[in-house]
């Protein structure tokens, strides 16, 4: 039944709601009467315990009941809760690892990898065969050292970022915080650890809160206001308030506890907390990671009515009161039932495509090395080549040769591997062109950074991403009329729609009335903050505003300008306020607000509820595709061609809209509203957006407004670069869909040749098929393709797959699209769809809001934008950047050289360990099988962990091709990376086949020379040795081949270092005792292939031959066929010769 057509208002409801608490009055009232027993007598036990039973039933699992009385301690229930965690439930721990467990856990982590498996499979079998049965062709100590070596390095990698875990858990552990206790009257210092649930706090001005609290006292007043930048990223101040009920229990203070000689602050609290002597009871509903899903109770003895605890009244733990002398808070969720412990889950852990390829690559390499071994022993145990010397049993001769070739996959491949990319990460960080305001880019994870050369879809939000969030009232239409353009102009002191308002309201007839409403509605329909310096206050300046949606601002300052002014917001208590609005001719009305229907995502829409002169009425304003649906009459003739106009002109439309309220009905409403707010179960979220529904219907169309969010900085030349680089670029936004467009085309994304199709305005999965299938044909064959789709059509379209396979078509067929009207989530779904529909096409999302946070998190790479919508994209993002323009250099300079770069060292990290194999395969066939190793141990151990690693961190870490500018005037360079041109099957294979010619050459050519069959003599470990310096000569000679500049210093330095390394490795093991110790048969061997000249002449030889093809096909590639860089960097070349 409609409430508005009651005579009288509705009977008063009790606040208790079914199933929440049975009796609470009677059972409060039970409690207070004990309680107040215990405190006067020694034998309090009993009453204590009667105030205990009456807290403990009516609870379901997850729910907490408390008692704020005097004299009692055991104050809430379950007992459960404050017995966590040794009776420390608030106690936060995120470290890892504890003492016992650290070694053990760190350990199980790295034997997640497959290649330390392996390792630790060639480490028993070094064990068994050294000491067990003796058929191993190496010395233990040189396998079983590097392994531990490198395992011990990774746990106290682990340990050292444990340890600042710790660090920082102590130092949030051990800040004071200060209990109020009801058994002293007095405050209580107490560690933020020892926190209990039912603990009242007092929280000075700028503290943390230590736990998620309900306000229960602020000082002056019951208005706080706190900082939620650490939880939900939102840089503006949210106001918080006591709940209601508390304003109607009587004070119990005497003129002698005013008296005492406290802090001002303590004796205010204390006239507070003996209001509550009788007893406060606080219900709490079932903890949750939603930061607005607060359900709660408050029931005090004396009080008119209960009252339930929502968003306004709750401090979530870590947040920091701002602006407030202090508050007096209750501890409801402590430790782990926090909102910022449950909303402190990682996301899930990203890898980049070629990391996967590597461990593809890995295993590939296994399987190899594996068969290889299978068929030496097939080999060795069929005697092919008649050798006389006795061989061990076939499952012997198998793990005889695993030792021998182990070394073909290198220990330290993902250790050097992951020191490259935080050498990359490091550059982004340190990168000057990207430094906006001070603050430069970040790379939070430097785990993706090959990932951001390779992007074929890129995903952006508009509003704070592509444009600069700074929205300015442009137009508005009120009245059946446009009133005119309110930007400034250089030739104008004052805009023209600011003249054309002035002199429509200084008529005073029926327009000026509707006009003067319009603007009314708009200094009233928000919730800015109002700022007075002392300075304007006195000389009579007009204030100035701040807010949380900037739109809102633009909006009440527009209406200070037509001369209809927000000039204070005063509060009365309870969460209700007055707003003074002054008009034109200087009068003052007061407007009293007892309720705020807030905007979000899904709403898209806010209310007020004033009421003055005894009417009252709701003020709504919101996005056009919502209100529709909300009027009286749908919107007129006039305002509908104001829409399209305003849209088309690229500006952000909301329509306002209002309706005059019974007040008898008003206050059934609020009983409602209040009730619908205490609902603990999963009914509560429906029940108010039934009540809501009630009050947000049969509105009257007032007018539009058009504000103007200005582009950023260098959007439309980024944009132009970024499509021209190859990846396609879609902007995902809750606009208009002629805004958007409009907007798409101011900043380059459609230009005057795109060829754009709309799929638009289907509610119908039939409907959206043949759309897309029309859109499809439309775009067949076109070279500059353009796609518009709007969130009702995708709300149908995503349910089809069939639907779904043509949206991805015809996003490959585009080079931009434009997605409008789109709830977070659906930003989301876009992104799996791309995700799902081609796992080779990498995504990178781009947003600055908390609404972007899904999609973020959805992309390969998330990138986030410092804004003014807050931090949390940048708090779950892989990179921050200030500027959308910063993502031209951030892909076309970083990006484009890190996918090189790591391209290149997988292909060479294997490259290399390959051609060591390839000597150890030719040495099998020419030693018949018998399993024996080819270079002295110490040697080939060595290989990687001093000769070929380190000095890749220098050449490839700091191998630049050509400078920033080029490269990204260059855009067509980015194109290798979206087309895998440097890493793919035949560029790895390719790498692989010099591999087994170098490492063939490296051997054969010293063995031909001086070498000898008989092994063990001198001479075949001089020829051995000999080899193995052909090794390191190719490998790193190769290096310096596959460098984009093989003669820069960067290049040369830590090549020769390296080199310079193995050869005093060399002299150590051949001239010294320790040498001598462990690689007995390599004493004086490094002199014999200096002096020996047919052995010296080997070492120039055998790399000139290995390399010849190398460098040749180097020189006739470069000089013939030259790639797109090599194309630029002989015009940058030439240019600057010029």
């Amino acid at each position: 039944a409609n409430r508005a057509a009651h005579s009288g208002p509705p009977p008063p409801a009790s606040g208790v709601l079914p199933g929440v608490c049975r009796s609470p009055k009677s059972s409060l009232r039970m409690a207070a009467q004990k309680a107040q027993g215990e405190r006067e007598s020694p034998a309090g036990d009993v009453g204590s315990r009667n105030a205990r039973d009456s807290l403990s039933h009516g609870l379901d699992e997850g729910e907490r009941r408390i008692l704020c009385k005097f004299g009692v301690s055991d104050n809430v229930r379950p007992d459960s809760l404050n017995d966590q965690l040794g009776g420390k439930p608030n106690f936060l721990r995120t470290t890892q690892f504890t003492p016992l467990t650290w070694l053990p856990k760190s350990l199980f982590n790295q034997f997640k990898r497959i290649a330390n498996i392996y390792f630790l499979f060639i480490a028993v079998i070094v064990l068994f065969g050294s000491f067990v049965i003796d058929f191993s062709p190496k010395d233990w100590r040189s396998k079983i050292g590097p392994f531990m070596l490198v395992l011990f390095w990774t746990a106290c990698k682990d340990l050292f970022e444990d340890m600042r875990r710790r660090k920082d858990d102590k130092a949030e552990n051990m800040q004071v915080a200060k209990k109020y206790s009801f058994q002293t009257e007095q405050l209580e210092n107490v560690k933020w650890c020892d926190v209990l649930v039912g603990d009242v706090l007092y929280v000075p001005c700028d503290a943390a809160f230590p736990t998620d609290l309900i306000l229960l006292k602020a000082s002056g007043n019951e208005t706080a206001f706190i900082s939620t930048v650490m939880l939900d990223g939102e840089t503006s101040l949210k106001e918080r308030t006591m709940p209601k009920v508390f304003l109607d229990v009587a004070d119990t203070v005497t003129e002698a506890d005013l008296q005492k000689a406290l802090p001002e602050y303590q004796r205010d609290g204390l006239a507070f907390m003996k209001k509550l002597s009788v007893g406060c009871e606080v219900k709490m509903g079932v903890p949750s990671s939603a930061l607005s899903d607060i359900r709660g109770l408050v029931m005090v003895e004396g009080a008119k009515s209960d009252y339930p605890v929502g968003e306004s009244n709750f401090l979530p733990r870590g947040c920091i009161l701002r602006n407030t002398p202090y508050v007096l808070a209750l501890s409801v969720y402590v430790g782990g039932d926090t909102k910022t412990r449950l909303n402190a889950t990682q996301a899930s852990l990203k890898f980049s495509n070629m990391q996967i390829a590597l461990n593809l690559c890995v295993r590939l390499l296994l399987v190899f090395i594996f068969s290889v071994c299978l068929f030496a022993t097939i080999m060795s145990a069929a005697n092919v080549f008649g050798a006389e010397e006795p061989r061990h049993s076939f499952p012997i001769m198998f793990l005889r040769f695993c030792i021998a070739y182990y070394h073909a996959v290198p220990m330290s491949l993902y250790v050097v591997y992951e020191m490259l990319k935080l050498v990359l990460g490091f550059q982004v960080n340190v990168d000057k062109q990207m430094v906006h305001e001070g603050e430069g880019a970040v790379a939070r994870t430097a785990d993706l950074m090959e990932e951001m050369g390779q992007v074929d879809f890129i995903f952006s939000d508009k509003t704070g991403t592509l444009t600069a969030n700074e929205m300015v009232f442009a137009r508005g239409h009120a009245d059946g009329q446009d009133l005119g353009d309110f930007r400034k102009t250089e030739s104008s002191a004052e805009p023209e729609g600011v003249m054309n308002v002035k002199n429509i309201l200084a008529k005073g007839d029926a327009s000026s009335e509707a006009v003067a409403w319009y603007f009314t509605c708009l200094a009233t329909c928000h919730e800015v903050v109002l700022e007075v310096t002392g300075s304007e206050a006195s000389t009579g300046n007009k204030p100035s505003y701040t807010g949380m949606s900037p739109d809102e601002v633009a909006l009440v300052t527009a209406a200070q300008q037509a001369g209809i002014t927000f000039q204070r917001r005063n509060r009365l208590g309870g969460g209700i306020c007055e707003l003074e609005i002054q008009d034109p001719t200087g009068k003052v009305s007061t407007y009293r607000v007892p309720e705020v229907l807030q905007f979000n995502s899904d709403r898209k829409r806010m209310s007020v509820i004033l009421q003055s002169g005894g009417r009252a009425w709701c003020i709504t304003k919101g996005a056009d595709s919502v209100m529709e649906g909300l009027l009286h009459e749908g919107f007129p003739e006039a305002a509908k061609a104001d829409i399209a106009k305003f849209a088309k002109t690229g500006l952000r439309v909301l329509v306002i809209a209002a309706r005059e309220i019974d007040n008898d009905w008003l206050q059934g409403w609020l009983m409602d509203y209040q009730k619908a707010r205490g609902i603990f179960d999963e009914t509560k979220e429906s029940k108010i957006k039934q009540v809501i529904a009630e009050m947000e219907k049969d509105l009257r169309f007032v007018g539009l407004t058009a504000v103007e969010d200005r582009l950023q900085d260098g959007v439309p030349t980024a944009i132009e670069t970024l499509k021209a680089a190859g990846s396609r670029l879609w902007v995902l936004t809750g606009d208009k869909t002629e805004t958007a467009v409009e907007i798409a085309k101011a900043c380059a994304l459609f230009t005057a040749a795109t060829n754009l199709v709309y799929c638009v305005d289907c509610t119908t999965k039939d409907a959206a098929l043949m759309s897309l299938k029309h859109a499809a044909s439309e775009l067949s064959g076109a070279t500059d393709a353009g796609l518009v789709i709007d969130g009702g059509t995708l709300l149908v379209a995503l349910t089809s797959q069939e639907c779904r396979e043509l949206i991805f078509t015809l996003g490959m067929a585009s080079q931009s699209c434009i997605c409008t009207r789109l709830s977070p989530m659906q930003k989301l779904q876009l992104v799996q769809l791309v995700r799902e529909a081609d796992v080779k096409r990498i995504t990178l999302t781009i947003g600055d809001g908390a609404n972007d946070v899904p999609m973020i998190l959805g992309g390969h790479v998330g990138v986030g934008i410092r804004g003014k919508e807050g931090a949390a994209a940048v708090q779950v993002c892989d990179i921050a950047i200030s500027q959308f323009r910063f993502l031209v250099p951030l892909l076309l300079c970083h990006g484009r050289r890190s996918y090189r770069r790591v391209a290149v060292f997988f292909c060479y990290y294997l490259y290399k360990n390959f051609v060591l194999l390839m000597a150890d395969l030719v040495w099998m066939f020419w030693d018949n099988f018998q399993g024996n190793i080819a270079f002295p141990e110490y040697l080939s151990i060595a290989f990687n962990a001093f000769f070929t690693s380190w000095h890749v961190l220098f050449v490839l870490g700091f191998d630049k091709d050509v400078p920033d500018t080029v490269a990204c005037s260059h855009p067509e360079l980015y194109k290798v990376g979206p087309q895998r041109r440097l890493f793919n099957r035949m560029v790895f294979s390719k790498w692989m086949i010099y591999a087994v010619l170098h490492g063939a050459v490296a051997w054969l050519v010293p063995f031909w020379m001086v070498g000898t069959s008989e092994y063990g003599t001198r001479t075949f470990w001089i020829a051995s040795t000999a080899a193995f310096t052909n090794v390191i000569h190719i490998t790193l000679f190769k290096m310096i081949i596959a460098a984009e500049n093989p003669f820069r210093c960067v290049t040369l330095a830590p090549t020769f270092v390296a080199w310079f390394m193995f050869v005093a490795y060399l002299w150590g093991i051949g001239y010294t005792a320790l040498g001598w110790s462990v690689q007995p048969n390599m004493k004086s061997i490094p002199e014999n292939i200096v002096t020996q000249g047919d052995v010296f002449a080997t070492l120039l030889l055998g790399p000139a031959i290995a390399l010849a093809l190398d460098i040749l096909e180097r020189l006739v590639q470069r000089n013939k066929f030259p790639t797109d860089l090599q194309k630029a960097e002989f015009e940058y070349k030439a240019g600057s010769k010029v």
